[in-house]
């Protein structure tokens, strides 16, 4: 930046190596506060933020928006609801801007309205400058019902077919939970274990198998011995 009256304020590009003086600039607004880690697990590969996970794909190949939201929910989740400012922020660290922007879970309700596919609540927005403005594009089918986040973090609606990266978000697995299922499990193939080793190895049939039975007094052949009942003379417990 020049400071010469004839150049006030304007700027010029010159050598790094140069000594000048410097500014500094910081924002005087509160950081958005870090939510408390969550008590639970996440997938391979799944990132934790408070008390949910994220997947961001951000390889070369782009995913129309149904297909990304296919992929998602084939891990039980939806394709990405943002709520605040530092939940974008977080996403935006996932280094998912090497290639693509990222479609999330924001499209058009039944109403024309804007909704989540995860169907929370929509109490925060963050669109680009003119957005949505619903654009149609010759040559392309279907007007903008979906939305993507670019870089920067701001939301565009575009073209549902258009290639794009993707991000997938789920509530963190309780590990207790985990722990139960397995122990479930680990019970599961013991027994079945045994079941086998006895039907198959050992080669008993459920046809062999004899169990006790009682029989009957008017048709047993085997004496039942009498005693003395000392409170009713002349009878006996028989």
């Amino acid at each position: 930046m020049h400071a010469s009256p004839a150049f006030h304020g304007t700027w010029n590009d010159t050598r790094c190596d140069l000594a000048k003086p410097y500014v500094c600039k910081i924002s005087s607004e509160t950081p958005p506060p870090t939510p408390a880690p969550g008590d639970g697990e996440c997938l391979p590969f799944w990132v934790p933020y408070g008390s949910y996970c994220y997947y961001v794909y951000n390889g070369q190949t782009g995913f129309s928006w149904p297909d990304a939201r296919h992929y998602c929910q084939q891990f039980g989740t939806e394709l990405l609801s943002l709520h605040s400012r530092a939940e974008v922020e977080f996403v935006r660290n996932l280094n998912y801007t090497k290639y693509h922007n990222v479609w999330i879970g924001l499209t058009r309700d039944r109403n024309f309205g804007w909704g989540w596919t995860d169907a929370t609540s929509l109490g925060f927005l963050n669109w680009a400058a003119g957005e949505p403005n619903t654009a149609f594009h010759p040559g392309e089918v279907g007007e903008e019902s979906c939305v993507e986040m670019y870089p920067d973090g701001r939301w565009n609606d575009n073209n549902c077919m258009q290639k794009r990266g993707f991000g997938c978000r789920r509530r963190q697995h309780n590990a207790a939970a985990i722990g139960g299922v397995a122990a479930a499990c680990v019970i599961f193939v013991v027994v079945a274990g045994l079941l086998f080793y006895v039907f198959r190895v050992r080669g008993y049939k459920l046809s062999g198998l004899s169990l006790p039975t009682r029989t009957s007094r008017t048709s047993s052949p085997v004496d039942v011995p009498t005693f003395s009942n000392p409170n009713f003379s002349g009878e006996s417990d028989s």
